[in-house]
């Protein structure tokens, strides 16, 4: 009886998801089942369904609800400098063969994509290491920081760059004190690092070309973990597609790229899951 209850709620799941892919727009079909079910529960307890099959019907007379189901079947959970040790590896072996392949070449630009940048604290982050690292020389780059989200409400958030005291109170007091502004009772990042990143909309579970070319390093860190296997690799395979060569590919420490995509990338760093292409 427990198996035929559990396969019949699999089945509704399957097609609210797909009614939620052809109604909505969006995609959920690939990330894992256990994500999906604990946060659609939320959707169900608010809107009164008992079951799938009621919230599917429910989103036919009220297609505002496709927006809320999207957000919170969104991850939007970031912070500043998130893995701190990502990022210190970053700036000690990513950046200095990058800002040195460009100076060889006589280019002055510099170009990265956070691809699921949530309220913006990662792409924010990559724009201050940038600043750190380049001190004086930061003028001379033309830096361009693509941040991308499924979440509207996420990207209106980021864009405004105003954080609460606790948002900002694991940084270092000089970042702090060098970045933001008080205002009010929070911070605002800075216009100099905010003028570097733009955010826009992208989903990266659907079969479209990247949004963006010649990416000089690729930021896809903690995404990975709530999608199937499947939807892992076309995700992966669209963000490697996006990298100039050479271009530097950064996951994190919880990611792992598959096999398939191994033989085309150089490890750097093995604990911070630092690529390059090749």
């Amino acid at each position: 009886m427990g198996n035929a209850s559990s396969k019949n709620n699999g089945k509704a799941l399957g097609l609210l998801l797909e009614k939620v892919y052809r109604g909505g727009g969006y995609d959920f079909r690939d990330y894992k089942r256990g994500t999906v079910t604990r946060r659609l529960q939320r959707r169900l307890y608010a809107t009164g369904a008992t079951s799938y099959e009621e919230y599917t019907h429910f989103l036919e007379s009220h297609p505002e609800e496709y927006k809320n189901l999207a957000d919170d079947l969104t991850i939007k959970v970031s912070g500043f400098f998130r893995s701190s040790q990502t990022f210190q590896q970053v700036a000690r072996l990513v950046l200095p063969r990058l800002v040195a392949h460009k100076i060889k070449r006589g280019e002055r630009s510099l170009s990265l994509w956070s691809a699921a940048c949530a309220r913006g604290e990662e792409p924010y982050s990559i724009a201050i290491m940038l600043a750190d690292f380049l001190g004086s020389q930061l003028a001379e780059f033309d830096i361009s920081i693509h941040a991308s989200d499924i979440n509207r409400q996420a990207l209106a958030e980021a864009e405004a760059g105003i954080y609460l005291p606790k948002e900002v109170e694991s940084l270092p007091p000089p970042t702090l004190a060098n970045h933001f502004s008080r205002n009010g009772e929070g911070y605002t990042v800075n216009s100099n690092i905010r003028h570097m990143v733009s955010f826009s909309y992208f989903d990266l579970t659907l079969a479209t070309p990247p949004p963006f070319t010649a990416i000089d390093c690729a930021f896809c860190c903690n995404i990975l973990i709530y999608l199937q296997r499947q939807l892992q690799e076309k995700v992966l395979n669209l963000v490697y597609d996006s990298l100039t060569t050479p271009g530097y590919l950064v996951l994190g420490e919880v990611e792992t790229p598959p096999d398939t995509l191994r033989s085309r990338l150089e490890c750097i760093n093995a604990k911070a899951k630092i690529y390059k292409k090749v």
